[in-house]
Parts: structure tokens; sequence; C-alpha cells
């Protein structure tokens, strides 16, 4: 079922609201995004966490660089350039390098997953410690609807960032993710550092391993926003419910200084994304290991997506709970963080977990 949107109150019949150019028009946002994928246009949706809001918008181009208003996406890999579906449609006018975003060509196997975290276990022990990492996809036959899955995702999951997008260079991405990269408001940067998992609602403490590979994520970000110069505070963990399971979060605020330009977000985001807690520590050594070991593309996975309309006012978001969407197939990435500590068949538990956030709500076309 779509989302109807009544065109004198831009809200929607069953609850959320729109915003679009056009306060005049009526929109069906399942429609809206249908025919963008058959026009071949660039697009992106998105309900910010506790929001009554939908944002929604296409074009037939991108920009390369996060900068002018619109919808910024960056991939896994820093080494390819962030691109942005501005809120004025445009030509096509991007010619940077290609994005890794293939289809995956088969389900990761529990045995390609245990290996994978047994040569990080490997590095691991021999540079002393740290955390990698490590992913899998799960691949569907079946064509998904897309509008009607954003809307599901809205009404599960009212405190994640929902977000679709689909351009040329990235595919189409849908998901519904707990993890805020960085957020911009006048005077204020805020973040968190996020990572453990369990079932929500378990009680008692955290064990060691969750408590550690969290932790690690924290150190991190805080000593990235202090190496370019910007007051921090950090706040007392919590935890933060997504769906079915729970993770450890401390929210970081920074405070940024009159001279913190566009220059500035730019080389904080790349020392931000990817996080430790879709990464691993250190950064460098993980992310080789990443690339030359998995299977699949991460592609968007672990990347971050989110609106920018100035330094004051932008919401970059982690692309977790998330599937890469094709005609009539659909793969779910899920993944977690391996230290010492890590077994392969409690990862894989947690992997499982982490995908049905967004397998039990996908609608099918």
């Amino acid at each position: 079922m779509g989302i109807r949107y009544n065109r004198d109150s831009r809200r929607a019949t069953n609850g959320p609201m729109i915003f679009f150019t056009d306060p005049s028009a009526e929109i069906d946002l399942r429609d809206e995004i249908r025919g963008a994928i058959s026009s071949q246009l660039s697009f992106y949706a998105y309900r910010r966490p506790g929001d009554m809001m939908i944002s929604y918008g296409s074009s037939e181009g991108f920009v390369e660089g996060i900068g002018i208003p619109g919808f910024a996406i960056a991939p896994f890999n820093p080494n390819l350039p962030a691109i942005t579906i501005p809120w004025r449609p445009i030509k096509s006018a991007y010619s940077g390098k290609p994005y890794d975003c293939r289809f995956p060509a088969k389900s990761t196997t529990f045995h390609e997953y245990a290996l994978e975290i047994e040569s990080i276990r490997s590095m691991l022990k021999t540079q002393g410690g740290g955390k990698t990492v490590a992913s899998r996809v799960i691949c569907k036959d079946g064509k998904i609807d897309v509008g009607a899955t954003f809307s599901e995702l809205c009404r599960r999951y009212p405190d994640a960032f929902v977000f679709t997008f689909s351009t040329p260079l990235t595919g189409c991405w849908i998901g519904a993710t707990p993890e805020l990269l960085l957020n911009g408001a006048p005077g204020k940067l805020s973040t968190m550092a996020l990572a453990g998992t369990r079932k929500a609602g378990d009680s008692g403490e955290w064990d060691i391993k969750n408590s550690e590979e969290q932790q690690m994520v924290a150190d991190y970000i805080v000593k990235c926003l202090k190496s370019h110069g910007l007051e921090t505070y950090t706040g007392e963990k919590y935890n933060r419910q997504a769906g079915d399971i729970e993770h450890i979060c401390t929210p970081i605020s920074a405070f940024p200084s009159e001279n913190f330009d566009e220059s500035c977000l730019i080389s904080l985001l790349k020392e931000l994304s990817p996080t430790p807690a879709v990464c691993g520590l250190p950064k460098k050594e993980s992310l080789k290991l990443i690339l030359e070991k998995e299977t699949h593309e991460r592609g968007c996975y672990g990347g971050f997506c989110g609106p920018f309309s100035s330094l004051t006012d932008f919401s970059f978001h982690v692309v977790l709970r998330c599937a890469l969407i094709e005609d009539s197939r659909y793969a779910l990435f899920a993944g977690g963080g391996i230290t010492m500590r890590s077994a392969a068949e409690d990862e894989w538990n947690e992997t499982e977990m982490k995908a049905g956030t967004l397998m039990q709500t996908i609608v099918p076309d």
C-alpha cells in the first residue's frame, strides 16, 4: 500500500507528512519511486529519527562531492568520492571514479564467514589487539515494492533514519539505520559511538567483548574530533534499541569555531567514515583486510547518506540495516565487530538478527 498525501495539509492519510517542492501537488510515494526507477532517475526519500516528515526528490543527475544543498551519499570505500543528488534537478554532472556496487554473486556461507573471522583474529593477534568488522550478504530472489517497504520501515522503526536512494553509480538501496555519523546545527556537531549487539531487553551488564568494542569506537571518535581542534563533550552511555536488538550508545557533541568551513567538514568526514563500528581499528589495516578478504563488494553499506543544506544544517547517517535492490532480486548486508574474544557462531547469529531488521519489513511487488 502506498502513502497517499493530502493536497492541502501535506499529511498522509496513514500518518507521516511529506515535503516536496510543489505543495499544491498530490503524491503517492510508491508511485513516485516506481516512476523514478522506470525512468532511470536518481532519487532519494528519507525520514529522520522521531520525525513525522518524509522528504522525497528526484533528478536526472547528480554531482560529485558534498557542499551543495541536496542528498549526500558516500560509499564504504573512502578512496571513492561522495556524491550529491541536488534539491534542484539537474542533468548528470558526474565524471569521477565508478563505485564498487556490483550485485553480490551469492550469499556468504557460514564457512566463508568463519574463514574471514579467523583471518581477522590472526591479524589482531599479530598487531596486539583492536577490532575489524566482518560483513556478509544474504541474496534473495523477488521483486521489492520499494515505496511500500520504505513506508513499512517508517512504521516499524520510528527512531531510525529510514532511507532509500538510487543513482546509476550506486544502484538502489533501502534501509533503516540506528547510527548517526554526524549532525550539524548552529554552534554544535553531534555524533554517537554505537557498537555492541544483543537481543533487546536482555538484563544485566554487557559482556566484556561488547563493552571493549564499544569503548574503542567512542575513543576513536573523540580523538578524531579533538584532532580537528574541536571541544568535545561525551554523554552517558545508554542502551539504544534498534528493532529486536540493542546496542551500547554514547552520545558525543563537539563545538566548532567560527573557522569551521567546508574543507574542515570534508576532512572530518574522511576521518570518521568508515567508522570503527563498520570498519575497525587500526582503520588502515582493517580497511585493507576487508577489501582483500571479503568475497563481495560493500558498495554503500557502511558508508553514509543524508540531507545537506549548509554547514549548520546537515544530518549524515551510517548506511546500515540495508539492502541493495535490483529488478527481481535483492541483497541484505550485515556485519559484526570481530575482536580476539569473538566466536564465529556468535558473530553469525548476530548478523542474522541484524538482517532481520529489514527482512521482516520487505513488501513484495
